[in-house]
């Protein structure tokens, strides 16, 4: 069971982002050696693991801590002084490696990942198991819910290890932008299937309430059982947290985490309807199937947002914009837009060139860009598109 997150950045127009510099359209023949020279030199570095240079001296405008202490004395507001600590990391941001991880650092990142993935599976058979019978000899229906969203986590798993393999097998004649998006239609119809169980859940609790069978026997050992359950899950749950960076993990996460708040409850009103109130049981499955029908159909809007392309957020378009801004040869950048195609984004960036710019040069620049903007984390495709001038209608615009 996952829940979804929303961050709130700035009302800004996250279609697309223009940027212009109209004092760096002179050229010449000696700007086109330095900037071929600094070309060379960018295309050579294109893995993007060595920090970049200043060219618009950004560093100039970071605030240091002392400078933040002058302000606070000064009678500077809290807000004006967070504005200079996010601005320092935005220019941190700009002016880092493209890419902070080596390969040598990829490879421990996936083989913790893989750990993460399989070993869920492991611990979600075990734990189905326990609560199976925790379920079958208590009668709780708290507890039949609890063990209900286990096997769910379990089949989670699977859809998400089927949906990595499919990914890693590429057959570009039948798919030529690959199959990356694959685990995002798998979240897609998982979510669609735990919904429906929580219906299933709601329905079973209300005939049980209705007819006023609710005699649940939760016994030390189903107790028991239930509570080891609760000790892995706290165990994967912060495990995956170290690798949340990953969509995978990052989904595996968040079911630990609610699993560990279901479960939980589960326990606590099974507790309870065995040794105080019977109703307690199934009112407390049904409080359980409302969270995870509530946190799975969050889930469901958020990936299909995500696959049906939505835009990246403005800390990462400003990033994208300065890259390409400072890219050697590129006078102006018309415009640029990053949007997600299922977990991984397509970024597309129109630079302006000088018109008399031979196109052997021309299509250089714009490869190494391309080449640049694909080695930041989570871009699957890259498209630029090299222009003469500005004062065009924005490409690829369909008229409504």
């Amino acid at each position: 069971m996952t829940t979804t997150v929303t961050n709130t950045i700035q009302n800004v127009e996250l279609q697309q982002v223009s940027f212009r510099r109209g004092h760096t359209t002179a050229y010449n023949e000696h700007d086109n050696t330095h900037l071929q020279h600094r070309h060379t030199h960018n295309m050579d570095n294109e893995a993007g693991v060595e920090p970049t240079s200043d060219p618009l001296f950004l560093g100039t405008s970071k605030k240091t801590e002392d400078d933040l202490k002058i302000l606070k004395e000064q009678g500077s507001s809290k807000k004006v002084r967070q504005f200079y600590r996010d601005q320092n990391e935005l220019i941190d941001n700009m002016l880092g490696p493209l890419n902070p991880l080596n390969e040598e650092e990829q490879e421990k990142q996936l083989l913790k990942l893989k750990i993460a993935v399989y070993g869920s599976v492991v611990a979600n058979v075990i734990l189905f198991a326990l609560q199976l019978i925790a379920a079958i000899t208590s009668g709780s229906l708290s507890i039949f819910a609890t063990m209900a969203d286990s096997f769910m986590d379990l089949l989670s798993s699977v859809v998400l290890m089927w949906a990595s393999r499919q990914a890693a097998k590429p057959n570009l004649t039948k798919y030529p932008a690959g199959k990356a998006r694959m685990e995002t239609a798998g979240i897609i119809v998982f979510s669609c299937l735990m919904g429906c169980v929580a219906l299933f859940l709601i329905i079973e609790s209300g005939q049980k309430l209705s007819s006023q069978d609710t005699e649940p026997a939760l016994s030390t050992m189903s107790i028991a059982m239930v509570a080891t359950a609760l000790g892995v899950k706290l165990i994967l749950y912060l495990y995956c947290v170290s690798l949340s960076h990953h969509s995978s993990a990052k989904v595996l996460a968040q079911d630990h985490r609610n699993d560990l708040l279901v479960n939980s409850l589960g326990l606590i009103t099974g507790i309870i309807g065995t040794k105080l109130v019977g109703w307690v049981d199934p009112v407390g499955c049904i409080i359980i199937a409302l969270i995870i029908l509530t946190s799975w159909v969050n889930t469901l809007i958020e990936n299909i947002q995500l696959i049906v392309g939505k835009s990246a957020d403005v800390g990462f378009l400003q990033r994208v914009t300065y890259i390409a801004l400072t890219h050697p040869g590129v006078l102006q950048v018309d415009t640029c837009r990053a949007y997600f195609a299922g977990n991984n984004l397509f970024v597309e960036v129109d630079i302006v060139l000088p018109p008399d710019m031979p196109l052997s040069e021309s299509h250089d620049i714009g490869e190494a860009l391309q080449i640049k903007l694909e080695s930041l984390p989570n871009v699957e495709r890259a498209f630029v598109h090299a222009d003469y001038e500005t004062s065009h209608k924005p490409e690829h615009q369909k008229s409504k």
